[in-house]
């Protein structure tokens, strides 16, 4: 397993109760009013930008007028604000500026460098760290693999967007349009016989990667191995890097790939959440309504 990477606590839907629903250690040494403060804060996301005083209370699962008294003191630092026309609630822009404070320390490598150790210490493999350059995917740094026989990465080498598991990891975190105009602007010349190199293929490809969340190739831009990547993303959910993993094609067996597709994953996720960014929780579906109740057939007379 992938060591645990130092990071921020998840956010918490209530104040005895994490993202999972778990209860959370009491801390000894917290400030009961602090914590309820950021439990408020917690609730507001992008599904629910806006919320009224009724919704909060329902959410934190706190008396009303402790709510009131909290949003109050919110709104009066600008960490809140209220519509009195919509009579909502909505985080406030100090957060923004915060926020802005904290980006501006997160350095890339600092935080996928641990990540990528762990995770080639778990696989034995190579783990790759690349960016977009332009049209290109650039290589910037990597971690060697333990096997006397491993792949290695070119360093500041450009290649393109279309070829390739980490290439296709950055198109895919592109928004549409920009993928329509690179399309339009780009020759798919085939670099192997593996190479996708059909427009509406690889469209195909990039939808796949972002559902299943990592893209996968078999000698698309050299043989001899399969690669595996997947996105960090920051806290705004842009992809702003790739980490992917090199293997020979005498180790790219089913199970090693499965492990190689575990651990990647994990520590995309944690890289991607020191960076800020969270993972939308999916909002539960509805109930469906009860049955109507079915109506007596009237009785034939005697």
């Amino acid at each position: 397993m992938i060591l645990p990477v130092p990071q921020a606590p998840k956010r918490k839907s209530t104040s005895q109760s994490g993202a999972t629903g778990k209860a959370l250690p009491k801390n000894p040494y917290s400030i009961e009013v602090l914590r309820r403060a950021i439990d408020i804060l917690a609730v507001f996301s992008h599904a629910k930008p806006t919320m009224s005083l009724a919704e909060i209370v329902a959410a934190v699962q706190l008396p009303k007028t402790t709510v009131f008294r909290v949003l109050s003191s919110l709104v009066e630092r600008g960490y809140c604000e209220w519509d009195s026309a919509a009579g909502k609630y909505s985080l406030g822009f100090e957060l923004l500026r915060l926020a802005d404070i904290r980006r501006r320390q997160g350095n890339l490598r600092d935080v996928a460098l641990p990540v990528m150790r762990q995770i080639r210490d778990a696989v034995s493999e190579t783990v790759v760290l690349s960016v977009r350059s332009g049209d290109a995917r650039v290589h910037i740094d990597f971690v060697e693999g333990l096997h006397p026989m491993r792949r290695m990465a070119d360093l500041g080498v450009g290649a393109p967007l279309y070829a390739g598991a980490a290439s296709k990891v950055l198109l895919a975190g592109m928004e549409d349009g920009e993928i329509e105009n690179y399309l339009a602007r780009t020759d798919l010349t085939a670099f192997q016989k593996t190479t996708i190199t059909d427009a509406t293929l690889l469209w195909r490809e990039v939808r796949a990667i972002r559902k299943r969340g990592y893209a996968e190739s078999k000698g698309e831009l050299f043989l001899g191995g399969g690669a595996l990547a997947a996105p960090i993303k920051e806290f705004s959910g842009a992809t702003v890097a790739v980490m992917d993993i090199l293997t020979p094609e005498h180790r790219y067996t089913p199970e090693h790939r499965e492990h190689c597709i575990d651990m990647l994953l994990e520590g995309s996720r944690g890289a991607s959440e020191r960076l800020g960014y969270h993972a939308e929780t999916p909002e539960p579906p509805a109930a469906p309504p009860p049955p109507a109740p079915r109506k007596r057939a009237p009785r034939s007379g005697s």
